[in-house]
C-alpha cells in the first residue's frame, strides 16, 4: 500500500451497541436501522375553539365578541325587557301579599307561591336568551364561515330550551330568591358578611351554569354531570370574571346610578357572561377531545330523536 491510500474508519457507539459479539460469522451491525420518531400533531387554529392556556381564550373571547357584537343586538334587546321590566324581587311579593289577602280575602295567600314561581321563571330568561343567542349565532358563524339568519338560529336551539330554562331557574332560586329573603333583621351585624357570601355563591353557580347551560344546548342527554368533568379539565378564569362582574356590576350600578343603568349593565355584562361560557366550553371540550367549530355545531345541529 503506497503511502497516503490507508483510511482510517471510526466506529461510534450506535454501532457498536447494535453489533452482536457472538455473531460466528462476525458480521457487523446492520446500519440501515434507524427509529421512527413520530410526528407532531398539528396545530388546528380553530375561530372559536380555544387551545390550553388563558392567552388563548382570551384571543378566542375578543374574537367571538368582536365579530357578533352587533349582530347580538337583537338578543340584548329581547334580554332588556324580563330584567328591566318583568323580573320582579322576591320580598316585593312579600309586601304585596297582605294587600292581596285584604283585596281577595285569605286567598290572596295562595298567590305568594305563584308569584314566586312566576319570578323565578323570568329571572332565568335573560341568561337563557343571552346563552342560546351566542350558541346560535357564534357556534355556526365559526363553523360555516358565515352568520345564520334569525329562523336558523331559532331551530338550532328552540327545542333544548325548556331544559335550559328550568336548570336556570333553580340557578335563580339560589342566586335570587334566597338573598331577598333575608331581612336586615334577620343577619344583623353580618349582614356585609353575608353579602359577600352570597356574591361568591352567584359566581360560582353562573361560571357552573354557563358551562352547563352550553353542554345541554350542544349535547343531547347530558346535564350536571358532564359539565362538572369539563370543568375538571378547564381552567375557567376567564368565565369566573365574566360571572363576578354580572353578579356584582349590576347591583353597584342600581345603587349608585339608578335601575335604567343597571339593565343596561346587566345586558352588556350577561351577554359578555354567554360569549366566555361558550368559549370556555368549546376550551374544555378540546382538552377532554380532539373537536372543532365543526364537529360542535354538528353535534348542535342534529336531529332530536
Amino acid at each position: 500500500m503506497e503511502q497516503g491510500d490507508a483510511r482510517i474508519f471510526m466506529v461510534e457507539a450506535p454501532v457498536v451497541a447494535a453489533a452482536d459479539p457472538f455473531d460466528p460469522e462476525g458480521r457487523t451491525a446492520d446500519l440501515s436501522w434507524r427509529r421512527d420518531i413520530a410526528p407532531e400533531p398539528p396545530v388546528v387554529h380553530d375561530p372559536l375553539v380555544a387551545g390550553p392556556g388563558f392567552g388563548q381564550w382570551a384571543r378566542r373571547f375578543g374574537r367571538v365578541a368582536g365579530r357578533h357584537a352587533a349582530h347580538l343586538i337583537p338578543v340584548m334587546l329581547l334580554v332588556a325587557l324580563p330584567m328591566h321590566f318583568f323580573v320582579g324581587r322576591v320580598d316585593d311579593t312579600i309586601v304585596a301579599a297582605p294587600a292581596l289577602a285584604d283585596l281577595v280575602g285569605g286567598f290572596g295567600l295562595l298567590l305568594l307561591p305563584a308569584m314566586w314561581l312566576a319570578y323565578l321563571a323570568v329571572s332565568a330568561l335573560p341568561l337563557v336568551l343571552s346563552l342560546a343567542g351566542a350558541v346560535g349565532v357564534a357556534l355556526p358563524a365559526a363553523a360555516q364561515g358565515r352568520r345564520p339568519r334569525a329562523r336558523r338560529v331559532w331551530s338550532l336551539v328552540s327545542m333544548r330550551l325548556r331544559a335550559l330554562w328550568l336548570w336556570f331557574a333553580g340557578f335563580g332560586l339560589l342566586t335570587g330568591g334566597l338573598p331577598l329573603l333575608l331581612t336586615e333583621e334577620q343577619v344583623g351585624a353580618a349582614g356585609g358578611l353575608v353579602a359577600i357570601g352570597f356574591a361568591v355563591g352567584s359566581t360560582v353557580a353562573l361560571t357552573f351554569g354557563g358551562v352547563l347551560g352550553c353542554v345541554v344546548l350542544i349535547e343531547r342527554g347530558r346535564g350536571p354531570r358532564r359539565a362538572a368533568h369539563l370543568l375538571s379539565h378547564a381552567r375557567p378564569g376567564g368565565l369566573l370574571v365574566a360571572a363576578a362582574a354580572l353578579t356584582v356590576v349590576p347591583r353597584v350600578a342600581d345603587y349608585a346610578l339608578g335601575g335604567f343603568a343597571a339593565t343596561a349593565a346587566g345586558v352588556v355584562l350577561v351577554q359578555l357572561w354567554a360569549i366566555a361560557a361558550l368559549v370556555t366550553y368549546g376550551q374544555a371540550r378540546r382538552a377532554v377531545e380532539p373537536v372543532t367549530s365543526r364537529s360542535l355545531f354538528a353535534e348542535l345541529d342534529a336531529p332530536e330523536e
